[in-house]
Formats: structure tokens, C-alpha cells, sequence
């Protein structure tokens, strides 16, 4: 403790060679061998000083005080029960003394000073009240704080205080217990947060927090908020396959929704009409085999819905395909890709030209033409504007609105039908007319191939022999001449050219009866490389593959042709392509 000493003074004379030499001695006056004073004791002046919070008159038991008398700084820290006593000693007639307070240094309360206390002989007490430097804890608004399906909307009202850093988030997950902070925001009046990294049905603590810049900060009552439940997340089909005979292969994505309750797979033919077909509560239950369908050649759409314990769905994108149509009739993947069109050369046809790399989408495409037996069925279902009398040379039979063939001409592939006949018969049955980029690649695949079963026409046959595709060397309008040839003189069944098959397994590539495609005819190449389409407009619209009419030259799987749209041939009928999603 720091204590004023008053000093006295004293003269001696002393007395040397005649000379007289004055000292002046200065002792203190509480010395007991002062000869004058010998029981003098000096006085003492204190004063006990109480703190105290300015609002709720708390104790303040962290402090430090700077305190001057007669111009001399010194400290103290507060003691127990959170005063300090000030204590001066002081030879001065007076009863009462005054010390100055020049600062109080506390890390939770203003600076409070300079001002003056009065010590007394006596003693005395004195109360200081100090202002509390925290900051007021802000409120939430709970009016506006709430729970959606999504998210969590927090809503506090705006801080006040003076020298405002931030605001600071916790969340604290009363499920798992564990807290972590969520954000930090730097605007006083940015008072709103939007909470998307929840858990559904999980139960949440929030704190908001008033940083000052000093570092102060204050943390208000805590708002309590259970997630709601979330609908969960779709789940997706994968893969859509034809697989045993009519029937379809279901692969869909494992659903991670926290409550998942079931998967429930949806069917239809229309796209309008569902129907629930399956359903498991097994999470790891992810494919399925439809066998409950039995009519072959139909497109079907599917769709899987995910339902929580809330009772929440979700549903996936409706994903469509076409079962397989038994060993007749059955469908053929390409694999998306590039490969390379047309063919260049001196003896190359110029609207072959140039060879280019073309890149196609995936897409399925019939295995065999279409046959008269599709066909048939395809009149029968209200589509007889779609029938004209020369099919009767190819054994179908009108009675009335009703068409029927025999038995031994079904498998032989459908002709005498225009463009119009071919294009509404492929939307009919769930896909479309293929482009001429679609039904080149389908034909000789990605190795340049100029046939569909490779490069030699006759590949190891000796002509006239030769039984890899139907064509004119079997064909002569007036006599049989020259059937053995190839097998057939006119028309050949689907599928009785095995070893002529294109790299993806197609038949009839070569021969046959040559097929509609979707293009407008064009001599040049489309200039576009990924899905061309052709021109928008023409005169003609394309068609490829060769027939029984036509020679070697031109089974090529590069040679274009083009024809009215309207007009119809005994060599020219069509295969579908397919959407495989």
C-alpha cells in the first residue's frame, strides 16, 4: 500500500577551525528517537470503496485501480467480497483527504474516471456503480423463426450495441449433441438466416450471439426448433431393359432418405393412366423384373415413387421402354457414339461423299423389317386410311375394316407403303422412322465396313451362288430363273439371312426390301456431326438398304436413294427406331 511520508527538518551547527558550517538533516517525524517528539505516530486517512453492476447492483469481482495523491499514481486490485480499501498516511491537520481515481480497468465494464473520493481518519465507505460493457443479448423472433419441409428460418430482432462486430450462429443438435457454429454475420442489419443443413425430425438449439469489437459478446435464451419432415429425395431409374422373353428389367438408384419407408413402382402404357405394380420396403431392393405384362411389342413408361414414414412421396422421371416382341420381332441397342459415314473414292457415288465421323445418341432399332403380320395389326387398330390394294399382292386380305394374312405370308417384311404409311405405322408402334445417320450406323457399325457383314460381297462364295442377302440375282420378272441364286425370287422371310447380318445383328440390312427413313433427301451431307436430321424441307424423302430388285453395287451400306413420298413399291417397306429411356 502505498503511504505519504511527511519529512521534518533540523539545523546543526557546527563549529571547526573557527568556522561555523550549517547541516541541514532531514529525519522522519514517526521516528521514536525524536528527540522533540519522541511518541509522535503520523495519521492515517482509508477508505473502503464497494463496485457494483449499475444494473442489477451486482458484485464486480475483476477489477484494477489507478488512484493519484499529491501527484503520485499508484494501483490496487479489488479484494474479497469485491471492495478495496484505500489507506493513506498523512501528517495534515485536516480530518479527510481526497485521492483521485483516474481509471478502473475491468474486462467486462467501462472505464470509469477521473473522479474523487474522500478518505477520513476515521474510515469510511463509498459505492461505485460501473456500467457493464456487454452487450444487451439480442431476442429471437419466434413469430418469424419457424420450420419448413426444407429448411429452418431463423428471425432475431436487431442488436443496439455500441462498437457491433457481428453476430455469431450455434446450432447445437439436441439429437447427436453436438454444436457447431453456422454463420457469422458481419451486418448489424442483416437479422435473418436461412438453415438448410438440417436433418429432418431432428431436434435443434440455436444461440445468437452479439460480438463487439473488443471482443466482448453476449448470447441471448436459447430457440428450440425440431426440423419437420423432409419429402424425400427421388430415386431414379437407372436402366430399363427388355429381359425373358416379353418382359422388363427394372434398376433404380437406392434411396438415403433418413426415414424411408418403401419404394412403390408406377406403370402405364399412356403416360396419363398409373398404375401400382410393385412395392418393398427394402431399401436395397433396387431392381425388378415386370412380368406382369404379356402383350408384347407395347411401350410402357415407369416411373418410382419414394414414400418416408411421414407419409411424404417423391417421384422419379417417367423413363419409358418397349418390351421385347418374342424371337419374331425383337429390339436391337446402339450404343452412343461416333462411327464414320459415307464412303470417298473415284467410283463412290457423289452423294455418298465425303466420308465424315458422325456422333449419334443411343438409341434401339427393330432386329428385322417390319413384317405384314405388324402390320396387320396396326390396320386392325383403326388405322385401315393406312392400307392400299396392292398389299393384296402380298397376301393381306380386306374384309370390310377387318385385314387378316395368311399364315404364310406373316413373316414376310411389309411393302407397297408410302412414307406417310411408314411414319404413322413407327408412331403407332412407340417410336419413329430412323434417320439415314441412325440406320447407316445400324448397318456397318464403326469399322468402315462396306457391306453389313464385312468388306467382300460374296465373302468366300462363288457366284453365282450366294445366300448372304436377297437381291436381283434371284429376281426375274418373266421366270423363276435364277432363284437358287439366293434363296428367294421375290420377297424373303425376315430372318433367313443369318450369316448376312450387320455387326449389331440386324437382318435385311442388304436386300430384302429397301427402308423409308426419316430424311428429306439431300445430295450433300448434312453439315451437322452430332444427330443430323437432314434438311428441313425437300422434294424426296430417303431410303436405303437395297432390295430384291437391286444389285450388288447398291446392298452397299452407304447407298442413298430417294423416292416420292408418296409413292409405294413392291421392294420398299421400313423398320423403327426407339427411344431407350
Amino acid at each position: 500500500m502505498w503511504v505519504v511520508d511527511k519529512l521534518r527538518a533540523k539545523m546543526f551547527f557546527v563549529y571547526l577551525s573557527g568556522s561555523v558550517i550549517l547541516f541541514l538533516v532531514c529525519l522522519p517525524r514517526d521516528n521514536v528517537y525524536d528527540p522533540a517528539n519522541p511518541d509522535f505516530k503520523m495519521s492515517e486517512f482509508s477508505c473502503v470503496i464497494y463496485f457494483r453492476d449499475s444494473i442489477n447492483l451486482e458484485k464486480i469481482e475483476n477489477a484494477r485501480i489507478i488512484y493519484r495523491y499529491m501527484q503520485i499514481e499508484d494501483t490496487t486490485d479489488i479484494i474479497d467480497d469485491s471492495k478495496v480499501n484505500i489507506t493513506i498516511k498523512d501528517n495534515v491537520a485536516e480530518n479527510r483527504v481526497t485521492v483521485e481515481i483516474l481509471q478502473i480497468y475491468s474486462p467486462n465494464y467501462f472505464t470509469v474516471g477521473p473522479f474523487n473520493v474522500t478518505l477520513s481518519k476515521e474510515g469510511r465507505d463509498t459505492t461505485v456503480l460501473l456500467v457493464d460493457k456487454t452487450p444487451f443479448p439480442v431476442k429471437w423472433d419466434t413469430g418469424y423463426s419457424y420450420s419448413d419441409t426444407e429448411s429452418i428460418l431463423l428471425t432475431w430482432y436487431k442488436s443496439n450495441a455500441d462498437s457491433f462486430l457481428c453476430y455469431r450462429l450455434t446450432r447445437h443438435n439436441l439429437m447427436h449433441d453436438y454444436y457447431d457454429t453456422i454463420a457469422v454475420i458481419d451486418s448489424r442489419e442483416d437479422s435473418v438466416f436461412i438453415d438448410t443443413n438440417i436433418v429432418e425430425n431432428n431436434k435443434y438449439r440455436y444461440f445468437v450471439e452479439v460480438v463487439l469489437k473488443d471482443g466482448i459478446k453476449s448470447s441471448g435464451d436459447a430457440l428450440y426448433i425440431t426440423a419437420l419432415n423432409k419429402a424425400p429425395v427421388s430415386s431414379e431409374i437407372l436402366e430399363l431393359k427388355g429381359d425373358f422373353f416379353i418382359y422388363l428389367r427394372l434398376i433404380w438408384e437406392k434411396n438415403s432418405d433418413a426415414d424411408f419407408l418403401r419404394y412403390t413402382v408406377y406403370r402405364s402404357t399412356d403416360t396419363e393412366s398409373f398404375d401400382s405394380v410393385y412395392s418393398t420396403t427394402d431399401r436395397n431392393d433396387t431392381m425388378w423384373l415386370d412380368t406382369t405384362i404379356n402383350e408384347s411389342a407395347v411401350r410402357y413408361y415407369y416411373y418410382i415413387s419414394t414414400v418416408d414414414s411421414g407419409l411424404l412421396e417423391s417421384n422419379g422421371k417417367i423413363i419409358s421402354g418397349i418390351n421385347r416382341i418374342t424371337v419374331e420381332q425383337d429390339l436391337v441397342y446402339i450404343h452412343k457414339g461416333s462411327f464414320i459415314m459415307g464412303r470417298n473414292g473415284s467410283t463412290v457415288p457423289i452423294n455418298e461423299q465425303p466420308q465424315r465421323e458422325v456422333v449419334l445418341s443411343s438409341y434401339l432399332i427393330d432386329r428385322h423389317e417390319v413384317t405384314v403380320e405388324r402390320y396387320i395389326r396396326f390396320l386392325n387398330d383403326g388405322n385401315a386410311e393406312n392400307y392400299n390394294d396392292s398389299m393384296a399382292n402380298i397376301g393381306i386380305i380386306r374384309n370390310g375394316s377387318v385385314f387378316s394374312v395368311d399364315s404364310l405370308d406373316a413373316h414376310y417384311p411389309i411393302a407397297w407403303i408410302s412414307w406417310s404409311d411408314a411414319d404413322k405405322f413407327c408412331k403407332w408402334a412407340g417410336g419413329k422412322l430412323p434417320t439415314e445417320a441412325q440406320w447407316e450406323k445400324a448397318a456397318r457399325g464403326s469399322d468402315l465396313r462396306i457391306y453389313p457383314w464385312g468388306d467382300d460381297f460374296y465373302m468366300d462364295q462363288t457366284p453365282p451362288v450366294f445366300k448372304l442377302a436377297n437381291y436381283v440375282a434371284g429376281y426375274n420378272s418373266i421366270n423363276e430363273s435364277g432363284f437358287d441364286f439366293d434363296g428367294a425370287q421375290l420377297h424373303a422371310t425376315i430372318g433367313n439371312y443369318y450369316l448376312g447380318r450387320s455387326p449389331y445383328g440386324l437382318f435385311d440390312m442388304a436386300g430384302n426390301v429397301s427402308e423409308w427413313c426419316n430424311d428429306w433427301y439431300s445430295s450433300n451431307p448434312p453439315v451437322k456431326t452430332t444427330d443430323p436430321e437432314g434438311p428441313e424441307f425437300g422434294m424426296w424423302k430417303s431410303y436405303r438398304g437395297g432390295g430384291f430388285k437391286n444389285y450388288p453395287e447398291e446392298l452397299t451400306s452407304t447407298y442413298r436413294n430417294r423416292a416420292d413420298p408418296n409413292s409405294r413399291k413392291h421392294d420398299l417397306g421400313c423398320r423403327c427406331i426407339y427411344d431407350p429411356k
